[in-house]
């Protein structure tokens, strides 16, 4: 009689243990489900600016700031401000908004005397703007740089390049824009 209760024990935490793996069996599938339809959904487009390289010493301090220099729109834009190293790692990044009066900066540290960018990601509605620019300054210690820094416009819209041609990637002399659609 002890070892037929003890079967019916056993065969019941077998019966539960195995609801509860067809359970996460079913949660698993449907969790990859959900993860392959989001990567599946489209991005929204953007445009991505991005500076010429400015080279300088070691430990340079550098600044980026994007900032709208005009005053007759006093909207808001939220833009994603990062700085490059040389070789496109991200030395910092910061997400906020762009006003009249209020721009927003982001300071690094060059790790190398090799060149640093700054990268812009707009939205694909920069209307807010009145006359948006993107600004990158790199020197040493207390001392300015004597070159001025690369100051890149930001374009109204997404459909043409800033000097007015084609939507095609295009480079001015101090930045690159890239538009970027699905």
């Amino acid at each position: 009689m002890g070892d037929s209760f003890n079967d019916n024990e056993e065969v019941a935490v077998m019966k539960t243990l195995n609801a509860v793996r067809g359970w996460m069996r079913a949660v698993a599938a449907m969790v990859l489900l959900w993860g392959l339809t989001a990567a599946a959904q489209a991005a929204p487009p953007m445009t991505v600016m991005t500076t010429v390289p400015v080279s300088g010493a070691a430990h340079d301090a550098v600044v980026a700031s994007v900032m709208d220099v005009g005053v007759s729109r006093g909207g808001t834009l939220t833009v994603t401000l990062r700085i490059l190293s040389d070789r496109g790692v991200v030395l910092a990044e910061i997400t906020g908004p762009v006003t009249e009066g209020f721009p927003l900066r982001l300071s690094a540290t060059a790790p190398t005397s090799a060149g640093v960018r700054a990268q812009l990601l707009l939205p694909p509605n920069t209307e807010a703007l009145a006359a948006g620019v993107l600004v990158l300054e790199r020197w040493t210690g207390t001392a300015p740089s004597i070159e001025p820094p690369p100051v890149c416009r930001i374009p109204r819209t997404n459909t043409i390049d800033p000097r007015g041609g084609t939507p095609e990637p295009t480079t001015s002399l101090e930045c690159s824009y890239l538009f970027i659609r699905d």
